[in-house]
């Protein structure tokens, strides 16, 4: 001190991290526990990084006290790897699914130089990963099935054709050539059209469009691949086949297997198809007027609503999330109690569930007060050491490994069931899907913070009349109490500054750093302050002592005055305005969201904002990157439908024919909304029509377009040869 008297540092100071005082309580599966978040670095592998993990827990289990248990949790890297193994399977599945149907239906021989195409194609596409820095994973994963079946197309066109002409008894060289020259520009085009109709996925932004992305980076090489395979290689394999057009004994049973499906196809096609191809070229505006009929059908159950419809749905995962936030200066203790009837009723239906089910349906179940810290980050301040927030996170074992037929979907409305509402709660929402956010959400823009204040009153009331709606809120925080310091005339004349002043309170009330001390890779920082009990009592700062420009003491009432106020804990703004967002969560596999939102912005919006003058409505986050994502996708239509037109205008010379061959996409969605319709029917999950679905189709009219580019092309080359439009027409389709 200044009179020399010594004193230790615990009677003055508090040796603290400089974080806040509050603590975070978490438990794992009802125990205290302490979490730690492994992250991937760089371009490690994740499946490796999870493996070290767990290894090292097992080795260090031992070594521990007794008591004190280590294990791990809400493992992705586990994920990943059931999607992989998923996804090979489906590949290998799907390889020999192919290799089946080309035996049947071809000749062996030529089945299997036809099949591979597949693995040339893909060893190509591996070998450009590199250069265009792409990874092996979920996403290039699904992207080789998804064009799996597209790859042999080419190659079964140029198969089919040699064996035409080797049946017809020319050499195998000649057949080879020939057959290969006849079919090279559709075949050409036809891979051309397709790379082109995956355009779309390219050129999306935002988060959805970093993924779709990859998809073309893989597809597109590959059918380069696929395409100098069959121009190039298959022919020289095929010109050794000798055989192909002589025939074979019916030896063994094998053999007359093949032949029976074989010779079926064509026996198919002579005595059926070929006949009602003829009365439907007979009757052709009745065919025409029916296939039409047919397509407005199935375009009306979408527009109708009988056919659901969602943007981007949802997708359940693993784990379920209950977020709680309590009104600014809730104690801990309030948002501790709150979190601890949540993990009661998260622990009983845990137990509930499993003893049904017979195997373990949920595994773990965390729980945190005081912080998000995994709704945030360990590594931001903001997720932990906050007294009025808290959240449970429930892991699931994955449905493919458990065999239950219970979801994260499931398990998050049973949960809202038995979790008792929490009225002074600012938040209190339910998670299950990867998308984070509410189902529906809207934005509103004013420099007027009390009239954004009322209009989302009156908003959130609108949105509960809807049926299906909850956890209906916005993102306006409430007001804090705050003491605002004023300086009296006195303190003028005493030589006290505001700085000085607010300098002072906080080195009385947060601390003074007086020297930090480095242990290994941590810091200890000493701080001077009060003592805790001095820190949490107004009257300690009436009694404060304030230092003036001479080196005196005054009292702080002699120099400042405290003015009670409010301070709002977050301010947002946009364009200068300041913004509240009103949102809603709901599950869209039970409620039309896109309904509601659109009946919203069209019948009630323009009402509201005409009660509130300068008053804005603009689409923030979710909402946004949506309407983005649409835009971006009709101007991908656009953009597919005249490069395809362009690319067929080419071999055909004709500004008609390649109207008659896009005129098979619209009757190819009937296809893809059928099968939305038959999953729906023999899954439980309801499968909507969704804009991944559409992307799909746009993606994949290339391929619809292949066929009717090949058939075409032959039509336009029997007449050349001489044959009417109607003989060319009906040999073609057989």
């Amino acid at each position: 001190r200044e009179d020399g008297a010594r004193l230790t540092v615990g009677d003055i100071a508090t040796v603290t991290d400089g974080f806040d005082e509050t603590p975070i309580i978490a438990r794992f599966n009802g125990r205290r526990a302490i979490a730690i978040n492994v992250y991937r670095s760089g371009d490690q592998d994740v499946i490796e990084i999870g493996q070290a993990v767990k290894d090292y827990i097992e080795e260090i289990q031992e070594t521990l006290p007794s008591g004190v248990f280590l294990d791990y949790w809400d493992d992705d890297s586990d994920r990943v790897q059931q999607r992989l193994l998923t996804l090979q399977g489906s590949a290998v599945f799907g390889f020999v699914l192919v290799m089946l149907v080309l035996a049947l239906f071809l000749r062996p021989s030529l089945a299997f130089w036809v099949a591979w195409g597949i693995p040339i194609a893909f060893s190509g596409a591996f070998l450009l990963f590199p250069i265009m820095g792409i990874s092996f994973n979920l996403v290039t994963l699904f992207s080789f099935i998804l064009v799996l079946g597209i790859v042999v197309d080419d190659a079964i066109v140029t198969g089919e054709n040699v064996f035409q002409h080797m049946q017809r008894g020319e050499d195998s060289v000649t057949a080879a050539i020939k057959g290969t020259q006849e079919v090279a520009i559709p075949v050409t085009f036809g891979i051309l059209t397709t790379m082109v109709a995956f355009y779309p996925l390219a050129a999306m932004s935002g988060f959805r469009g970093t993924i779709f992305k990859q998809i073309p980076l893989v597809v597109i090489p590959v059918l380069i691949f696929s395409l100098v395979e069959s121009k190039l290689v298959l022919p020289a394999h095929l010109k050794h086949c000798t055989h192909l057009g002589k025939g074979a004994a019916k030896r063994n049973l094998p053999v007359r297997c093949q032949r029976f499906f074989a010779d079926g196809l064509e026996k198919f096609i002579l005595r059926i198809y070929r006949p009602t191809l003829h009365v439907c070229l007979h009757y052709r505006y009745a065919t025409l007027a029916t296939f039409v009929g047919v397509l407005l059908v199935f375009i009306s159950l979408i527009i109708g609503g009988r056919i659901g419809w969602s943007s981007f749905p949802r997708i359940p995962r693993d784990t379920v999330s209950v977020s709680l936030i309590m009104p600014p200066g809730t104690t801990f203790e309030t948002t501790h109690g709150h979190i601890e009837r949540i993990e009661r009723e998260a622990l009983a239906l845990k137990e509930q569930l499993n003893q049904e089910h017979g195997r373990t349906v949920i595994k773990n179940i965390f729980a945190a007060a005081g912080g998000q810290p995994f709704r945030g980050s360990f590594r931001s301040r903001a997720a932990v050491g906050v007294s009025e927030r808290g959240e449970v996170v429930i892991e699931m074992v994955p449905t493919e490994q458990s065999g239950v037929d219970y979801d994260s979907r499931q398990l998050t409305m049973d949960l809202r069931r038995r979790v008792p509402p929490i009225p002074e709660a600012e938040q209190l929402s339910f998670s299950f899907g990867l998308r984070s956010g509410g189902a529906i959400s809207f934005t509103l823009l004013s420099p007027n913070v009390e009239d954004l204040q009322a209009a989302s009153e009156e908003f959130q009331k609108k949105l509960a009349t809807y049926d299906g709606l909850y956890d209906i809120e916005d993102s306006f925080d409430r007001a804090t109490d705050e003491f605002e310091l004023k300086l009296k005339p006195e303190a003028e004349h005493l030589g006290v500054t505001a700085t000085q002043l607010a300098r002072q309170v906080r080195q009385a009330f947060f601390g003074s750093e007086a020297q930090r001390i480095q242990r290994g890779r941590d810091d200890v920082r000493v701080m001077v302050r009060y003592p805790e009990k001095h820190r949490r009592s107004l009257a300690s700062l009436y009694t404060m002592m304030i230092r003036t420009a001479n080196g005196t003491e005054v009292p702080f009432e002699t120099v400042a005055q405290i003015v009670p106020g409010k301070s709002p804990p977050t301010i947002m703004r946009v364009d200068r305005k300041r913004v509240i967002e009103v949102r809603a969560d709901a599950d869209d596999k039970e409620v039309d969201v896109e309904a509601i939102q659109a009946e919203i912005e069209e019948a009630y919006l323009p009402g509201l904002l005409a009660s509130y003058p300068r008053m804005e409505h603009g689409l923030r986050g979710w909402a946004r990157e949506v309407r983005d994502n649409t835009v971006e996708f009709w101007r991908g239509v656009a953009f597919v439908l005249v490069a395809i037109y362009v690319l067929l205008a080419i071999p055909f010379k004709s500004y008609a024919q390649p109207l008659i061959v896009m005129s098979v996409i619209p009757f190819g969605i009937v296809g893809a909304i059928l099968g939305h319709v038959i999953m729906s029917a023999i899954t439980p999950t309801q499968h909507v029509i969704s804009m991944m679905s559409i992307l799909g189709i746009l993606a994949l009219s290339g391929v619809v377009v292949n066929d009717s580019l090949v058939l075409v092309d032959f039509v336009n080359r029997q007449r050349r040869e001489g044959m009417s439009l109607a003989d060319a027409v009906r040999l073609a389709g057989v």
